[in-house]
């Protein structure tokens, strides 16, 4: 099974997290000295890391920064323990890298289960990128000209949809690089991000450099986050992205692109050759004039108008404007509308789960399904799947209606 490092000073927990791990068969090494770690971490290489943040003599936030700057620890799944359940304690955890946070007190099977789910995520998240089955990505862009009316619930909810209907490759881009919400959304510590890049040359990326920025959903989504620090967005050139994104169109079948809100270089890379353009409003005047701009811009640029389609998300709950009057002052259909529906949308952002995995049967998940099989290749449209998810099962049934 897997080697395990803990940090635990408590003879108690520790005797705890033995019970709780051995019958599974892990081996621990325990270290309870915090001015000893760095000495005592040397030749090991563990699968997981347990940390209290009390260790003596540690500040255990500090601790954990550390290890992830050891390339031997950088990947590596880090489960906190800490003493209080509260938001500012869960946000200091994950600001210093860690994957996953237990409170104390504890039961030992709640630690052998959060041990099994890290374990579980680690592994998919190494596995090797196989080559896109089709030989050919199909690439969906999510943008607008204005932020904060659900461009990255929407596209978070849509690659989870695309990877529930088809079981293929799918991969999210976060593009929003100053700040880009994409790895709080799937709940998962930002160890790395797109900024981590910008170390090599574009001539010099390969698919194993670009795949140690990549991150892995228990969803089946894979994800490159946008990095922590606004100053951050710069390390990531056009040149870089496009060096990122040719290699990533061979390897995954679906690509969904949360866009930037302009018209810079790296939105252009992605737009030029995406398969569906899907244009986010909401029914009030500041969006709709950013939708326009969008609209009209696209025109400029020779992109074929067919493949952009307009979702209108009710943000709000009343007063808004009339969806006949935006299509009429866009000259361009409504091809969804999404519902307000907050106590879904928010504690979906709040938790960090994607309201499409746990919550199917909801008006908006059904909604935003049917737009993934509507904007999948025509080829997976057309065929039915040799082995069909759940989710191909129940939107052929709704769609045939």
């Amino acid at each position: 099974m897997a080697c395990i490092l803990v940090y635990e000073a408590d003879k108690i927990y520790q005797a705890m997290i033995e019970h709780a791990l051995k019958s599974e068969g892990h081996e621990l090494i325990f270290i309870s000295d915090g001015s000893q770690w760095i000495a005592q971490t040397s030749g090991i290489t563990p699968n997981l890391i347990i940390f209290d943040v009390m260790l003596p003599n540690e500040d255990g936030y500090a601790a954990v920064r550390r290890l992830r700057e050891e390339s031997i620890f950088a990947q590596l799944p880090i489960l906190l323990l800490i003493s209080q359940s509260n938001l500012e304690e869960k946000l200091s955890g994950f600001d210093s890298g860690a994957d996953d946070y237990l409170v104390k007190p504890f039961v030992p099977q709640e630690l052998a289960e959060h041990v099994r789910n890290l374990l579980r995520k680690a592994d998919a998240g190494q596995q090797e990128v196989t080559k896109s089955e089709a030989g050919k990505s199909h690439v969906i862009a999510v943008h607008n000209l204005r932020g904060g009316i659900g461009n990255t619930t929407l596209a978070v909810n849509l690659a989870v949809a695309l990877y529930g209907l088809w079981n293929r490759p799918t991969i999210l881009l976060d593009l929003v690089l100053t700040s880009g919400q994409v790895a709080l959304m799937f709940n998962t510590a930002l160890r790395h991000s797109w900024a981590d890049i910008a170390a090599n040359t574009p001539e010099a990326i390969d698919i194993y450099t670009l795949h140690s920025i990549v991150h892995h959903h228990d969803s089946g989504v894979d994800f490159i986050a946008a990095p922590s620090f606004p100053p951050d967005a710069d390390l990531l050139t056009p040149k870089h992205y496009e060096a990122c994104f040719n290699l990533l169109r061979k390897t995954y079948d679906y690509i969904v692109v949360d866009l930037p809100h302009d018209f810079r270089e790296i939105a252009y890379t992605t737009l030029d050759v995406a398969d569906e353009i899907l244009v986010v409003t909401s029914p009030e005047m500041v969006s709709v004039r950013a939708a326009a701009a969008t609209l009209e811009t696209y025109k400029k640029l020779g992109y074929n108008m067919e493949k952009v389609r307009l979702i209108l998300n009710w943000t709000f709950e009343k007063n808004g404007l009339v969806k006949k009057n935006i299509e009429a002052a866009l000259h361009h259909p409504v091809r969804v509308t999404l519902p307000f529906v907050p106590w879904i949308t928010v504690d979906a952002i709040n938790f960090g789960q994607p309201f499409l995995q746990n919550k199917p049967m909801e008006a908006i998940s059904i909604l935003i399904e049917n737009l993934a099989f509507n904007v999948s290749k025509e080829e997976d449209r057309l065929s039915k799947p040799v082995n069909p998810t759940k989710a191909w099962k129940r939107t052929i049934k709704r769609l045939k209606k």
